[in-house]
C-alpha cells in the first residue's frame, strides 16, 4: 500500500474536510514541494478550483505555483471560501538553539524557535488553516534513530493515523465523535472543583467562568469545521487562576528556552506559584518564569485519554500536534483564548484579561503530567463527588 497517497487522502478528507468550490493554498519548504504538488493535484479534483503552492526557502516565499484539475473540468464560478495549509518544516529545520537561555528569553524569534512563544490570542480567523508534518529521511532519523529510513516513518504514520483503513473519513469521524462525547461529559461540571491526582501530582482547580472545554476541532462562524493539528486527542480548558492549589510534578522531560527540564515540581497556593524546582534545568525555569508576571501563572489544562494518546517514542517530535497529544499537560504562561465564548467582544489582550480573568504572557510552557494511575474527580459545593477519569481514561 502506498502510505504517501493514503496520507494525502487523510489530509483532504479528515484534516481539511475539503469541499467542492473551496480554494486551497499550500505553503511548503523546498524539501516538501513535490509532496505539495501531488497533494494539490488530488485536492483540485475535489474542489474543482486551482490550488496554489507557495515554496518557502530559508523563510522567504518564492513564486506561487498553480495546480488545476486534470481529470475534471475546472468550475466556472469563483471559489466559495479559502482554505490554508502549511507543511511543517520538520525536514530542513534548524533544531538546535545555540544562543544561551537568557538571550532566547529576550528574543521573540528565538522564543518561537524554542516553542515557548505565545501566539496572538485575538486574531480573527478568516479561513480554515492547518499545519501538517510530512515524513522525510532527516526527520525519520531524528525521531526514530540514526538507522531509520523515511519508509520506517511512513509505516509509523500508518500505524498511528490508521492510513490503511478502508474509510479514512470514517476513521476521522469516529475519533471526533469520541472527543465530542468527552466534551459533553466534561462541560456538565463547569461549576465544579476538579481534584487531579497521580503518582506525584495532587492539585485542585476550577474552570474559568467564561471558559468551556474544547477540542482540536475548530469551527468558523459559518459552521466550517477543520482540524489545525493532528491527531485529535486532547481536550482543554482555562482555569480560574485563583482556584489553583497543590503540587504538579512533570512526568516527562519538556523543552524550555532551547534546553530540557526534567523531574520538575511546581507548588501553587490560590493561583500563586510559591515554589518550584527541577532535577535538570532549574536555571532554565528561573529565566523563563521571570520573563513577565504571567509566566508564573497556570493558565490552561489539557487532558488526553490514554486510549487516544499519541505514542511517546521521542522526547520531542518537533511537530506541535504530536507533542501536545502524547499526554495530559498543564500550561504556564498564555493559554488559548479561543476557549472563551464571544471572543470578538474584546478589543485587546488587556481587556480580555480584565474582563475574563484569563492570563496574559509572552510565553507558554507545557508541563506533561499523568501516570497510569491518573485520577480526576469533580466536587460540587455541597460535597457531591463525581469520578471523571480513572487510570488515565475517561469514565464511560
Amino acid at each position: 500500500m502506498n502510505f504517501r497517497d493514503r496520507y494525502m487522502q487523510y489530509i483532504i478528507q479528515v484534516v481539511l474536510n475539503l469541499q467542492e468550490g473551496e480554494s486551497l493554498s499550500i505553503n511548503a519548504n523546498t524539501s516538501h514541494v513535490e509532496f505539495a504538488k501531488d497533494l494539490a493535484q488530488e485536492a483540485s479534483e475535489i474542489t474543482l478550483q486551482p490550488v496554489y503552492i507557495v515554496p518557502i526557502k530559508a523563510g522567504i516565499p518564492g513564486d506561487a505555483l498553480t495546480i488545476t484539475p486534470l481529470l475534471q473540468e475546472q468550475a466556472a464560478l469563483p471559489p466559495s471560501s479559502a482554505v490554508l495549509l502549511r507543511i511543517d518544516n520538520t525536514e530542513d529545520r534548524e533544531w538546535e538553539i545555540e544562543e544561551d537561555p537568557a538571550t532566547v528569553a529576550e528574543n521573540l524569534a528565538l522564543l518561537q524557535k524554542a516553542g515557548n512563544l505565545a501566539p496572538p490570542q485575538l486574531d480573527r480567523e478568516v479561513a480554515p488553516w492547518a499545519v501538517i508534518p510530512v515524513p522525510g529521511p532527516r526527520w525519520a532519523k531524528r525521531i526514530l534513530g540514526k538507522n531509520a529510513t523515511e519508509d520506517d516513518l511512513w509505516k509509523f504514520f500508518d500505524k498511528t493515523l490508521q492510513l490503511s483503513s478502508k474509510d479514512l473519513r470514517q476513521v476521522g469521524k469516529k475519533r471526533a465523535s469520541t472527543i465530542s462525547q468527552q466534551l459533553l461529559f466534561l462541560n456538565q461540571f463547569e461549576d465544579k472543583t476538579l481534584h487531579i491526582t497521580d503518582t506525584h501530582t495532587d492539585i485542585t482547580i476550577s474552570m474559568n467562568a467564561d471558559s468551556r472545554w474544547r477540542s482540536g476541532i475548530y469551527k468558523l462562524p459559518n459552521g466550517r469545521a477543520f482540524t489545525p493539528y493532528i491527531p485529535l486527542a486532547r481536550v482543554s480548558m482555562l482555569p480560574d487562576l485563583n482556584s489553583i492549589s497543590g503540587t504538579i510534578t512533570s512526568s516527562q522531560p519538556f523543552s524550555v528556552l532551547g534546553g530540557k527540564v526534567e523531574q520538575a515540581t511546581f507548588t501553587f497556593l490560590h493561583g500563586e506559584l510559591i515554589k518550584y524546582e527541577a532535577k535538570v534545568g532549574q536555571e532554565l525555569l528561573e529565566i523563563a518564569l521571570a520573563i513577565d508576571k504571567g509566566a508564573c501563572r497556570l493558565s490552561e489544562i489539557s487532558l488526553v485519554d490514554a486510549r487516544l494518546a499519541f505514542p511517546q517514542i521521542a522526547d520531542c517530535y518537533g511537530y506541535r500536534g504530536f507533542d501536545e497529544n502524547t499526554t495530559s499537560t498543564f500550561l504556564l504562561g498564555m493559554g488559548e483564548a479561543s476557549h472563551i465564548e464571544a471572543l470578538s467582544e474584546y478589543a485587546d489582550e488587556q481587556e480580555l484579561m480584565e474582563k475574563t480573568g484569563c492570563n496574559v504572557s509572552t510565553v507558554r510552557i507545557r508541563i506533561p503530567f499523568g501516570t497510569p494511575n491518573l485520577q480526576i474527580t469533580a466536587q460540587s459545593q455541597d460535597g457531591f463527588v463525581q469520578l471523571l477519569m480513572q487510570s488515565g481514561a475517561f469514565i464511560e
